[in-house]
């Protein structure tokens, strides 16, 4: 098993497998290098999984992934606090600090690919379990605990 300190030992390696797919292009890939890069990486994923990480980049990135994303989720892959934080960060598509309804919903059809507790899961509920300042609103570091608080809490 690849842990957080072999990722981040591996920087350039990871750099390098980036850059070496076939749709690499100016700093981004496109989904469809997707699967040959979660077998590079030597992740176990399901045939749902890896359209679950398409669909999703796809809708909300615009069909590419730029390597500071890919770096950012792989070195955090192994530490919840930090894997949560790069997806709370990622699901600020408008980039103001909060997670909108629609914002939600993009990453929780990301993060239901390994966690189907999250399918069907209501903004309403969302903003009841992580608005933990009560302020009507989830900002980054609030979807961050909720997110590590799920993961915490999966079985899957």
């Amino acid at each position: 098993m690849v842990t957080e300190v072999d990722f981040r030992g591996r920087i350039d390696e990871l750099k390098e497998l980036f850059v070496s797919l076939p749709t690499y292009k100016d700093g981004y890939i496109l989904t469809k290098d997707f699967s040959d890069l979660i077998k590079k990486l030597h992740y176990e994923r399901t045939e749902k999984q890896v359209q679950g990480y398409t669909d999703y980049w796809d809708k909300y990135q615009g069909g590419k992934m730029n390597m500071e994303s890919y770096l950012a989720i792989h070195c955090a892959a192994y530490k919840t606090s930090e894997l949560a934080r790069q997806y709370a960060i990622l699901a600020d598509i408008d980039k103001n600090g909060f997670i909108s309804s629609d914002e939600f919903l993009s990453i929780a059809s990301l993060m239901s690919c390994h966690d189907t507790r999250l399918e069907g899961k209501s903004f309403a509920e969302f903003l009841k379990e992580a608005d933990t300042n009560l302020d009507g609103k989830v900002s980054i570091d609030e979807c961050g605990a909720w997110i590590e608080k799920m993961i915490n809490s999966s079985s899957v």
